[in-house]
């Protein structure tokens, strides 16, 4: 029997259904304005990040192997450009960031971007001095497209982002709370209160203050897993 995945706004709650551009429907990341991030609260307390609940409907195993890449939009296309040219640009400005402020205050931090550590400290969340790379090594900040040397990580199934054992969290009576031995890139059944029986990422889009493009841009995001029968 197949285990199938929930990617929800909130713990526990209903799949993402916003009505995107072209007439899909996903996760609408909000509006970026060059030298800032989106979703933004407010830059100088570096507040605001996109919520991204991950479970799923098995009932004896873990589901394991829990890895996250981008790839070129699959859906109904709607924005500026087309699906190939978004996907570009996605990796390029990932390749690009090289802020040394969380809260790009310097202009400089810019792409599609990871936050794995579900209860960061608000100051120190998608700090550049916690990015990693290479599809799950390093710290538990990632961009999408970058790499060493070119645009190489998180852009497809063989440098996809593992889920890191710290994004892993207990549906504690609609509380989220640590898990007690998380595993990196396995998530519970319900009620696991040693795996956890959630994965909670955070997510932003960056845009540097020298960034070009405009418009309404597209892209998918995958979850990848393995899972028992």
């Amino acid at each position: 029997m197949a285990v199938n995945l929930t990617v929800s706004e909130t713990m526990g709650g209903a799949a993402y259904s916003d009505a995107l551009a072209g007439g899909s429907i996903g996760i609408d990341w909000g509006q970026v304005t060059n030298g800032s991030y989106c979703p933004l609260i407010l830059q100088s307390a570096n507040t605001g990040y996109q919520s991204v609940w991950i479970r799923h409907d098995a009932t004896i195993d873990p589901i394991t192997s829990l890895r996250t890449f981008a790839q070129a939009y699959t859906g109904t296309y709607g924005g500026a450009n087309d699906a190939a040219t978004d996907f570009n640009t996605l990796k390029s400005e990932g390749f690009a960031s090289s802020s040394a402020n969380a809260n790009n205050a310097d202009g400089l931090y810019s792409g599609f971007v990871v936050e794995m550590d579900w209860d960061v400290t608000t100051p120190n969340q998608f700090a550049p001095s916690r990015i990693g790379s290479g599809g799950g090594a390093g710290n538990d900040v990632y961009i999408y497209g970058d790499g060493v040397g070119s645009s190489t990580d998180g852009i497809d199934l063989s440098s996809a982002f593992t889920c890191l054992s710290q994004a892993m969290v207990w549906n504690n009576a609609a509380t989220p709370t640590a898990p007690s031995a998380p595993v990196d890139g396995s998530v519970g059944k319900s009620g696991d209160t040693a795996l956890g029986d959630n994965c909670f990422l955070h997510y932003r889009w960056f845009l540097r203050t020298a960034a070009s493009s405009g418009g309404i841009l597209q892209h998918d995001v995958v979850y990848a897993y393995s899972y028992t029968a």
